[in-house]
């Protein structure tokens, strides 16, 4: 029987998936904070408007954000009408998500906002060997057009082959429907896609998706907590600047590849298979712990309890 070629039986990739946020893009230094302060402003300010003292108002805008991460940790979707449903479950106020979502537009459109340094010739690069693109990304905050928009207004048009939001759809990463989402707007296997992020997410999602992962830990601050999820005790690949990936591609798409069938070997719960016993070897049985002798029951002193 002729004896098949490794480079024949190993599965070539044939897309790459990208994070959005702290991966594609970057933030100037005050960047985060500033555009933070200014979103939660756009909550804030209609709530004022409608009777609600600043500081109630405040408060209410941090407790509806924190609802909102704590879901989206679970892998649901939280649309923008979604929170402001939210306020008016809390305080019996509900502003109007279409005002919010244009001031958060604004915002966003204002922020000092720049790719990540070499992402443009990592792109290309992957773009020449062939490769699909797409931006797989949780939208918790903005609405849908505005991350869409400020993509067209970073690259040049038609650099993605696909953009998948969760602000589109029912799920979140780390849920894995949005990377099985782009796989077929890509029409790809998942198989053969390659993802790239910077969170707890990102991992855990790949890892659920059946997809070859490769954290970016370029991120200028502190990384994302972890979430309520187990994850797979696996160790990825990582890369510190975009240049890696394309000098390295091949590497980096083996040991992400071997990664994720040991991730799908020890299933979605993280814990690694039982070893089985050796055979031959009979196991010596445990060995008990001994009881304490039981003491005599206690005589009680006084007149014989008569029978019968």
């Amino acid at each position: 029987m002729r004896a098949v070629a490794p480079s024949q039986t190993r599965t070539e990739p044939l897309a790459v998936t990208i994070d959005l946020w702290f991966t594609l893009i970057a933030f100037s230094r005050a960047g985060p904070k500033r555009y933070e302060r200014a979103r939660r402003s756009a909550w804030v300010e209609p709530l004022v408007e409608l009777g609600l003292p600043p500081h109630v108002a405040e408060r209410s805008v941090r407790a509806m954000e924190e609802w909102a991460n704590e879901r989206e940790g679970t892998g649901h979707s939280v649309s923008l009408a979604e929170q402001a449903d939210e306020l008016d479950r809390m305080m019996h106020i509900r502003p109007n998500p279409h005002r919010v979502g244009h001031s958060i537009a604004f915002a966003l459109a204002s922020a000092n906002l720049t790719w990540k340094s070499g992402i443009h010739r990592t792109l290309g690069r992957l773009r020449r060997r062939g490769l699909k693109l797409a931006v797989v990304s949780n939208i918790l905050f903005e609405p849908p057009e505005t991350a869409r928009g400020l993509l067209r207004r970073l690259g040049p048009a038609g650099f993605f082959d696909a953009i998948v939001l969760s602000a589109d759809g029912p799920d979140a990463k780390p849920s894995p429907g949005m990377l099985r989402r782009a796989a077929r707007e890509l029409h790809v296997p998942t198989a053969r896609i390659l993802h790239v992020g910077d969170s707890p997410a990102d991992l855990l999602a790949a890892a659920r998706a059946g997809v070859a992962f490769v954290r970016y830990t370029g991120r200028p601050h502190s990384p994302a907590p972890p979430l309520p999820l187990p994850s797979p005790r696996v160790r990825y690949p990582s890369i510190r600047q975009w240049g890696e990936l394309a000098d390295d591609f091949d590497r980096i798409w083996r040991t992400a590849s071997a990664a994720r069938e040991r991730a799908l070997t020890r299933g979605r719960s993280g814990r690694a298979p039982r070893r089985p016993r050796p055979r031959g070897r009979a196991s010596a049985p445990r060995s008990r712990r001994p009881s304490a002798p039981r003491s005599p029951p206690r005589r009680i002193r006084g007149r014989p309890r008569p029978r019968g």
